[in-house]
């Protein structure tokens, strides 16, 4: 397909690729999405490579179970409502979910935002994967730049399953090795039982993601430990030597 053709597919309302193996939708899907288009959604989702990408000033997906998947955002925030949690994905950020997670997304700003997900098919990620850590994490060098690549190609309209499905591979690549390198850098908290030093990790995450989510609201130390499931002196000392400064 041509360049200037695929851009015409790409304008339409609700634009979508049906390939053998994935699923291209180049808008995001909100109670106009017509219902042929949402039933091949979900009849695709959690079972072959997903890619859903688009621009949107108010946007509504889910909930759905996921598989394992990315989401990543550029000119606003996108809301990731998961366990009970929201998850503010924004420009200096993106968000891993592991299999089996049951997500919703909204999006509610006054300019569009851009949004990208990427959900892998079970069998491209292998049955023993290990899960990941699923706290917002920043951009970086290793994961971020190919997911700006597989954006820009989806601006030009490129359908090409086998170009998509060789992106998917080294981008799951890319976020395995990245998990490595955090799960050592985790490791070498200085923490007296090692085998505490993963679940404060976590613990702080959640801390920390729900203060990315509300700080422009009132939020205090104690709601903050809360959070965590932490006393507050706990919290304050384990937040300081995870992230080198105290929450305010």
């Amino acid at each position: 397909m041509s360049a200037d053709r695929c851009a015409r597919h790409v304008a339409n309302a609700t634009a979508m690729a049906t390939l053998i193996h994935m699923l291209l939708l180049y808008s995001l899907p909100d109670n106009s999405t017509p219902d042929s288009a949402r039933d091949l959604l979900h009849a695709k989702w959690g079972r072959e490579n997903c890619i859903v990408w688009g621009r949107s000033r108010q946007a509504e997906f889910g909930p759905y179970p996921h598989a394992l998947s990315i989401h990543a955002v550029w000119g606003g925030t996108q809301h990731c409502h998961v366990d009970g949690r929201k998850i503010a994905v924004d420009d200096d950020n993106f968000l891993i979910l592991n299999h089996g997670r049951t997500c919703s997304t909204s999006i509610r700003a006054a300019h569009p935002v851009e949004s990208l997900t990427i959900c892998f098919r079970p069998d491209l990620v292998g049955a023993c994967e290990q899960e990941f850590i699923e706290n917002l994490q920043p951009h970086d060098r290793a994961v971020s730049p190919v997911l700006r690549f597989i954006r820009a190609h989806l601006e030009r309209g490129v359908v090409d399953e086998a170009w998509y499905e060789e992106q998917l591979v080294f981008l799951l690549e890319r976020m395995r090795s990245r998990q490595t390198r955090l799960l050592e850098q985790i490791d070498r908290i200085e923490l007296v039982r090692p085998a505490t030093r993963r679940e404060a990790f976590r613990r702080i995450g959640l801390a920390t993601d729900f203060l990315h989510a509300n700080y422009s609201q009132d939020v205090d130390l104690g709601m903050l430990a809360r959070m965590a499931y932490l006393s507050k002196y706990h919290f304050l000392r384990l937040f300081t030597l995870i992230h080198g400064i105290t929450p305010r």
